[in-house]
């Protein structure tokens, strides 16, 4: 008995919310009745995807999805850089065993696609999906083709839909912010939307609104799928990384658990944890990316400054630079021309800053000496009156 006793001690004391389960089963059940859970809420979570979780996990047409890219003021915008889709790419095929995606499995083939939107006159009994580019905030609707060997449509679409967003939820970052900070350079969002099946007759005689082709490999888990797009859409080019719930493992885990809002937050935890997770390694290679054009900028540096200060070239600046302000862009693209061809390696776009600051630092020498001029005259102008 006093083995068992201390056996008994030596355990930790388990959560309160445990505890209060063990001694009144009822309890989960007349909490989760009233949308109230027992597992207190961390630093971190994402209570809103939980409440919307909660409230349409039963509808059958329910899609959740998170997103990585970029939130500025007004609005998301999907999708990562090519380097980093890349990596990403390479890190799932090697697995993610944490996530329930086994190490050494086969990469998924790549499902190639092509989605048209048409705008719906009148509605078409749907409601405002406001989600298509060009569309005049009307109802939309999506038709799917899969492509043959040369990536072209078949004739008939696999798929009809009409996809209506519920809500939009914005994870990652403190609440009241208006601005991305600057260390910040992916963003995450999880999108609550309908998605429903329409006839394919529909759209027989209605408006393309907008195309695009799709290259999409889809890594499956437990509980989501991790799909990687490539999507082109006429010469706009994007790369997608979104993260799916699989709605059938969500809802059977939900109605099987004894306080529903519970389920749903670790649900949510493990939704936001590989959104996260994924946005680190993206940000990661995008701050090799940045580490290296900086280190390769510092090591001309001077070469640099040597060659904007060659007799030849300082002279066309300087001439520019007195044309006034209508020159200053021919300057700054003279110098950066002739940065590119000396210096390949170095990042375009650092390039054409440097050659920026070294026409403003020109237009600067040559007002500070037109002021001196103009002190000087002054001065020796006063020195030629006569004295009082």
């Amino acid at each position: 008995q006093a083995c068992a006793a201390s056996a008994v001690v030596q355990q930790p004391c388990p959560h309160p919310a445990v505890w209060a389960r063990v001694c009144d089963p009822s309890l989960g059940q007349r909490l989760s009745a009233l949308g109230l859970g027992m597992v207190s809420l961390e630093e971190g979570d994402a209570p809103l995807v939980r409440d919307l979780l909660l409230e349409h996990f039963r509808n059958p047409a329910l899609e959740v999805e998170g997103k990585l890219g970029r939130r500025s003021q007004d609005k998301f915008t999907a999708g990562i850089s090519a380097e980093s889709f890349a990596e990403l790419e390479a890190r799932l095929c090697a697995g993610l065993p944490s996530f329930g995606l086994a190490p050494g499995s086969a990469p998924p083939e790549a499902e190639v696609t092509v989605d048209r939107f048409h705008a719906i006159e009148g509605g078409g009994g749907f409601r405002n999906s406001n989600r298509a580019r060009g569309a005049n905030k009307g109802s939309t609707v999506r038709s799917s083709f899969a492509c043959d060997d040369s990536d072209c449509p078949l004739k008939e679409p696999f798929e009809v839909l009409n996809k209506t967003r519920l809500s939009d939820c914005h994870i990652g970052r403190p609440c009241g912010d208006v601005a991305p900070p600057p260390n910040c350079l992916v963003d995450m969002r999880v999108s609550f939307s309908l998605e429903t099946v329409v006839p394919g007759t529909i759209i027989e005689g209605m408006p393309l609104v907008y195309e695009r082709h799709k290259r999409r490999q889809t890594f499956k888990a437990r509980l989501f799928r991790i799909q990687l797009t490539h999507v082109l859409q006429g010469q706009r080019e994007t790369f997608e990384v979104e993260v799916e719930l699989r709605m059938d493992v969500v809802k059977h885990r939900l109605e099987a658990a004894s306080v529903q809002a519970d389920e749903a937050l670790v649900v949510t935890r493990e939704l936001v944890a590989i959104l996260r997770e994924l946005s680190q390694q993206a940000a990661e290679v995008q701050l090799c990316r940045k580490r290296k054009r900086v280190e390769d900028f510092q090591a001309v540096e001077l070469e640099l400054r040597a060659t904007s200060d060659e007799p030849e070239v300082h002279a066309e600046l300087r001439r520019c630079v007195c044309e006034g302000k209508e020159a200053l862009n021919r300057a700054k693209q003279y110098l950066c021309g002739i940065l590119r061809v000396r210096f390949s390696s170095v990042d375009e776009v650092a390039l054409f800053r440097f050659a920026g600051r070294q026409v403003a630092r020109v237009m600067q020498r040559e007002l500070s000496e037109a002021q001196k001029g103009s002190e000087g005259a002054s001065q020796s102008d006063e020195s030629d009156l006569p004295a009082a």
